[in-house]
């Protein structure tokens, strides 16, 4: 021991030869080899199911983040947000059953339970844990897992160190971008200075990191699938081939293609001071910052289609594949989206031996996070913002006085849809003035329909008190030792929203007269969504758009007053925000902030515990076992305020406008109580054969934005997309009984195989529900006495029903200006809404295995491969209409990682595969799917010189891409694409 520390420290001594072996035995195991030893004692020494990975990993892992890391963990599935690991699933348990902890302390999120592992940096991470059975000496709420992060802490590495690390970022997408001014190499860079004072009493560390990061997302979307019963058949069909029993068929609402431009810049920070004045007492004070500056700047354009007033083809499974439909708009969509999360804690950590047998922990600590909107630059305030263009002529307004000089419209547009790939459209277009196919559409032809704007505040705050206690029984027997503790947590959730509201610049009249013909560029998009299958190549590959400030300032300049169809007339009541003679912005003057709700959550959570440890030897083999008791108590209180709607107005083709009355305040009450056993017995049934056998009780808590208990209308109710949601406070947790089995073989210092069987039995599982409720007083004129007498009318004389040409009937019955807006008139039906609400309902049993093994040869080489199979009674059948209970996230995963080190270089090359799982529920209560996904990633790092390490990574390197669809495959929902990352840096040490 003293000759390895001697050469640690580069100071020659004398020993023996065979203590010479020993200290090269010590060499060796440092590097991927020495971090992976250590995980391997962790999860060994553990008491119950634990995996771990320690800092060495994750910095030489080729991942981004800490969520990408833990994927490689037996049980760790992740979901993807912009092409990182945002969040984690464990065995088949969505992050809103997984508990994540900063040293033990639970951390803020924007309304779940689950955090956001984007936000944190690797650096200054010293280790992560996940523990998969339940103990009661960690904090609750985590029934798949509760994962601890650990950061590092200057006494336990005494003395100076100082590192720096710098790469440079490549996106393949950002070669690509143009929207934004995205940059195709971006930095990151990273510091860790530490150091400690007399005689190592007293510490400093400090760790900042920086990320700049942008990439481009492709995608293509369908906004949903509409549920149609025999009855909506009306000989629009022209190939029905349903075999569905029920006759039941879904029709998609359309089709779109777009790209954003992302920019992401990530500050990570902490500050840590230790002062430990005797060996019996270590003081920790520390704080934590992040923040997550996210902008995005989006284009997307798409066909709407007519549901079901369409040619459509229908496949056995009641699935609408191949649709087409004469004239109708086409529009693009230009957004941007920023906002800025910002979250810190600040804590104090006080480790007192008070006695040889009694030690004692307090820990306390303030943590918030908060999300708010970043401001949209060109005057607009908020978080987001969609400002629609298009072609503005329609059949029903075409002769409008000053309509502009639109010269084209729709032809026909259609789209197919197929099991795998993306859907693909076209559209061609004719002549306004002589009925004559025409070869595009032409500046002309262009200009705007409608915008709305977005804000959002979010405040979560986070207040922990824990006092830990631990008896060590000095008298032997089997009894080696008693923890007990109680904490107590308080934890508010604000969330505050505005909204615009949908603010009209034109629609589909007369707006092309306000627009330069030269304000518009031609834009193709031929190669885009080129990894798909089936992408690159479109029929029809162009389009027609605009800067996001530009449409801005084009908006503010029409003057509603001037308007052919009048102020007042076509949209009642917004003449005055077009144009404000203030000289402010006054086509968002009533809109951020003019429609503000929100609500917020309070929650008290005490709790106590004690467990009993016991050693002892059974058969001649140890024997460890702890039994364990924790209770909770749980006190919410809820408020917020409702801003309900008083009456909807149709404002022309399929658009809608809710309006909106008073707000209203309500508040509600809550609070249970609960018992958490748990008990862990492990046993060394062979050499280096260590069984276990794990049983608890855990929770985990609903998302504490659920427990609001205002409702949300919809400010723009289409048909069929005429949607309430509405909080419930008077959510319970959930509860799960947990049954692991665990056998693992450390046939090596530095290898292993285990196999683990697990069993859960979890309740108060939350369903969401749909219903369809009316509310006195809002009334339907979609369905009120003029529409009805608008189609007779119509079908009498032959003539499309379209919504368009019943809007533009029903003004021209009432003796209205084209394009006024209709609103319902009394004995009008009232309006049905489809009302979403969640509720704990159901029982759910999962089980599943998971089979690891490492092994790492003499040689140098290394492999680890896991697998995790995953069952249960709460997989979704996609076959059923209606209401039904599935798990979101349930899924088996594998990883397999082969790697190579000696004392000058290490590569290291991880394939990482999800299998399909169900990712939730649409309006329809339909399920939907995220395909099975798998990616490779390498990692190269060359030890320059014992200071100096210099790496190469790649992440996703052969470009996979992200597709999800409603029940069937061919019921495409969203495909994304972001191309592949590559990193290239270095990291220098001071010590």
């Amino acid at each position: 021991m003293t000759a390895a520390i001697a050469v640690a420290l580069g100071v020659s001594a004398a020993a023996p030869a065979v203590a010479q072996e020993e200290v090269m035995e010590e060499i060796v195991t440092t590097g991927i080899r020495g971090s992976l030893m250590q995980s391997m004692d962790r999860k060994r020494d553990a008491s119950g199911v634990v995996d771990a990975i320690t800092s060495e990993e994750m910095g030489k892992f080729p991942d981004q983040n800490l969520a990408e890391a833990l994927q490689r963990i037996t049980g760790v599935s992740i979901d993807r947000s912009n092409s990182e690991g945002a969040r984690i699933t464990v065995r088949g348990m969505g992050p809103e059953f997984n508990l994540v902890t900063l040293n033990g302390r639970s951390m803020p999120s924007q309304g779940g339970r689950s955090f956001d592992f984007g936000d944190l940096a690797t650096e200054g991470i010293s280790a992560v844990e996940v523990y998969k059975s339940g103990r009661v000496d960690i904090a609750s709420g985590g029934i798949g897992a509760t994962v601890n992060i650990e950061t590092l802490r200057p006494l336990q590495n005494p003395g100076f160190r100082s590192a720096l690390s710098a790469k440079a970022v490549h996106e393949t997408s950002a070669s690509d971008g143009d929207l934004g001014g995205l940059n195709s190499v971006t930095p990151e860079i990273a510091g860790l200075f530490s150091n400690t004072f007399a005689d190592d009493t007293f510490g400093v560390m400090v760790t900042a990191s920086f990320q700049e990061r942008h990439n481009r997302e492709e995608n293509a979307a369908v906004d949903s699938w509409i549920q149609n019963y025999p009855d909506g058949l009306n000989g629009g069909i022209v190939n029905d081939n349903n075999q569905r029993t029920d006759g039941v068929w879904w029709h998609p609402q359309n089709i779109g293609y777009g790209f954003s431009d992302i920019k992401r810049e990530r500050i990570n920070g902490q500050l840590v001071l230790q002062y430990a004045p005797t060996d019996r007492l270590t003081a920790t004070l520390d704080y934590t910052y992040s923040e997550v500056d996210f902008e995005k700047d989006s284009n997307s354009f798409g066909l709407w289609f007519q549901n079901p007033n369409v040619e459509s083809s229908i496949n056995e499974r009641g699935t609408v594949y191949a649709v087409a439909m004469a004239g109708g708009d086409y529009a693009v969509n230009v957004a941007r989206d920023h906002t800025i999360k910002e979250n810190d804690s600040i804590g104090l950590n006080l480790d007192f031996q008070v006695t040889d047998n009694l030690n004692m922990a307090l820990d306390v600590h303030d943590s918030s996070s908060n999300l708010r909107g970043g401001g949209l630059g060109s005057g607009v305030p908020g978080s987001s913002a969609n400002l629609i263009i298009g072609n503005t002529f329609c059949d029903w307004c075409q002769f409008v006085p000053g309509a502009g000089p639109s010269t084209a419209t729709i032809g026909t547009k259609s789209a197919v849809y197929t099991a795998g790939g993306i859907p693909i459209w076209d559209v061609d277009f004719v002549s306004t003035a002589t009925g004559l196919p025409q070869a595009d559409l032409l500046p002309s032809d262009i200009g705007s329909l409608f915008g709305q704007a977005f804000d959002v505040d979010n405040v979560n705050d986070i207040t922990q008190f824990q006092l830990a206690g631990n008896w060590a029984n000095a008298g032997g027997g089997a009894i080696a030792s008693i923890d007990f503790g109680v904490a107590h947590t308080g934890q508010e959730f604000i969330n505050r929203g505005a909204a615009s509201g949908l603010l009209p610049a034109g629609f589909w009249l007369t707006s092309a007269q306000y627009w330069p013909d030269d304000g518009f560029r031609e834009v193709g998009f031929g190669g885009l969504l080129s990894d798909f299958s089936n992408g690159g190549s479109y029929p029809y590959d162009h389009y027609f758009v605009t800067d996001f400030g530009t449409i801005v300032d084009v908006y503010e300049t029409i003057d509603a007053s001037a308007d052919p169809v009048g102020t007042g007339v076509y949209w009642p009541g917004w003449g005055p925000d077009f144009q404000d003679p203030s000289g402010t912005r006054g086509f968002f003057n009533s809109g951020p902030l003019g429609n503000a709700s929100g609500g917020g959550v309070k929650e008290d959570v005490s709790a106590a515990y004690v467990q009993v440890n016991v050693e002892d030897e059974f058969n001649g083999k140890p024997f460890f076992a702890t039994f364990g008791m924790r209770y909770e108590s749980t006190t919410t209180k809820s408020s917020g305020s409702e801003i309900p709607v008083t009456a909807i107005q149709w404002t022309g083709g399929d658009e809608f406008a809710s309006i909106f009355g008073a707000p209203t305040f309500t508040v509600a009450k809550s609070s249970n109580k609960v018992w958490l056993p748990s008990v862990n017995l492990n046993m060394e049934v062979v050499d280096d054969v260590m069984a276990r056998v794990s049983y608890s009780r855990t929770l985990a808590r609903p998302p504490i934005g659920a427990l609001n208990p205002v409702r949300s209308f919809t400010a723009n109710p289409k048909i069929n997309i005429r949607n309430v949601a509405s909080g419930n406070p008077d959510l319970v947790p959930y509860l799960s009984d947990n049954l692991d089995f665990s056998l693992e073989w450390y046939y090596s210092e530095d290898s292993y195989a285990s196999i683990t069987h697990f069993r859960k039995i979890v309740d108060n599982f939350l369903v969401t529900t749909t219903t369809e409720e009316a509310f006195a007083g809002i009334l339907d004129p979609y369905f009120g006495a003029q529409a009805v007498l608008a189609r007779e009318q119509l079908t009498a004389e032959g003539t499309d029903t379209s919504n368009a040409n019943v809007f533009a009937r029903i003004n021209e019955n009432i003796g209205a200006p084209v394009g006024t807006p209709v609103l319902a008139e009394p004995g009008d039906p009232v309006v049905v809404w489809d009302v979403t609400k969640v509720a704990n309902s159901e029982v759910g049993n999962l089980w599943g295995w998971e089979l690891q093994v490492q092994h790492l040869f003499d040689n140098g080489f290394g492999v680890q491969a896991n697998a995790t199979i995953v069952n249960g009674d709460v997989n979704a059948n996609r076959d059923i209409v209606g209401i039904q209970f599935a798990l979101p996230g349930l899924s088996d995963s594998a990883n397999l990682i082969g790697f190579y080190e000696n004392d000058l270089i290490s590569a290291r090359i991880a394939y990482n595969w999800r299998d399909e799982f169900l990712t939730g529920f649409d309006s329809d209560s339909s399920p939907v799917f995220t395909e099975e996904y798998a990616q490779w990633d390498a990692n190269v790092t060359w030890y320059a010189n014992d200071r100096l390490d210099v790496f190469f990574e790649a992440l996703n390197i052969t470009g996979e891409t992200q597709r999800t669809f409603v029940r069937y495959p061919e019921q495409f929902l969203r495909g994304n694409q972001y191309g592949s990352r590559f990193n290239i840096g270095a990291r220098y040490s001071f010590d």
